[in-house]
């Protein structure tokens, strides 16, 4: 199984990939090629010899070792390896497919305006003020840690971006929220990139910055399964919240979808008050309409 796994990722399919995209699936391919099966390495099994009660099993005992998501997204890694490895032949059937994997629950985690704060002043305090200004710009902006990372000044200046995940080319107007304005004043054009790192004088590397960034959450009181990802959520959620529509939401996320722009913008009351608000006040409208319909038909007749 590990030689299908290395064959796949030599593939130009996969190499066409986002970057984070090819990391997570290589942990994936990790965690199941590590998995013990009776004593051996599911990497060490022939892959032909993998048969869908086993894939079953496997699944049963990531949940339990790993978790409900990792046991998911490993399973669908391996049906989508298997896909490939069928069409080229090196399988006859692929044991994950028909699994009728349960489906991974939506995060409901967004961080509050006092935890962003709580954030920021511990960055600086701990003298990573880019971190801070990174928080800021997930906040705001709504993009992937990716995108921030490799956000550079030339994209700020010319107020768009080509997205790293999916290629798209987003509006990027970052001074429309004046606090983002004043903190992107605040920071030196020390390089091309944004947000240079303040011990290696380089921009940022995914690892180490998540390493610090989860150093600084610790520190400033910030829980464990709040993630930087929950950022975008958050930026989503408040868009929404604040009576934008899937259309607005998903140009100013740069999500390629309004379903995917809606799975994202958490369900708040706030948004329901706002519904419902639009539709009592197309009520209190029709009810005037009608009122002022009856009073012009009733012009001229006898009131008695």
């Amino acid at each position: 199984m590990r030689w299908l796994f290395s064959l796949f990722e030599a593939t130009a399919k996969f190499e066409g990939l986002a970057d984070n995209t090819r990391r997570d699936y290589r942990w994936l391919a990790g965690v199941l090629a590590a998995h013990d099966v009776n004593g051996l390495q599911l990497g060490t099994i022939p892959a032909k010899a993998l048969k869908p009660r086993h894939a079953d099993k496997i699944h049963a005992d990531l949940r339990i070792a790993r978790g409900a998501a990792a046991a998911h997204y490993a399973c669908r890694y391996a049906r989508r390896v298997w896909n490939w490895a069928r069409r080229q032949e090196h399988v006859e059937a692929n044991p994950w497919a028909g699994m009728e994997l349960p489906g991974v629950a939506a995060r409901k985690q967004r961080w509050t305006r006092a935890q962003i704060d709580a954030f920021a002043a511990k960055a600086v305090e701990m003298d990573w003020p880019s971190q801070a200004l990174a928080l800021r710009l997930g906040w705001r902006l709504g993009l992937r840690q990716a995108d921030i990372l490799g956000l550079t000044w030339t994209a700020l200046d010319q107020r768009t971006l080509t997205t790293g995940k999916t290629g798209a080319d987003v509006p990027l107007v970052a001074d429309a929220y004046p606090d983002l304005k004043d903190a992107l004043a605040a920071t030196e054009r020390g390089g091309v990139q944004v947000l240079i790192c303040e011990t290696t004088k380089a921009p940022w590397g995914g690892d180490h910055f998540r390493h610090i960034f989860r150093e600084i959450a610790e520190a400033a009181g910030i829980p464990a399964d709040l993630q930087w990802r929950d950022l975008r959520a958050t930026a989503a959620t408040e868009l929404s919240d604040a009576g934008a529509d899937v259309i607005a939401l998903s140009t100013h996320t740069g999500h390629e979808t309004t379903a995917m722009a809606r799975r994202y913008a958490r369900r708040t009351p706030e948004q329901f008050e706002a519904a419902a608000r639009l539709r009592v006040e197309a009520e209190e409208r029709e009810h005037l309409t009608d009122k002022r319909r009856n009073a012009r038909r009733n012009v001229g007749k006898d009131p008695s």
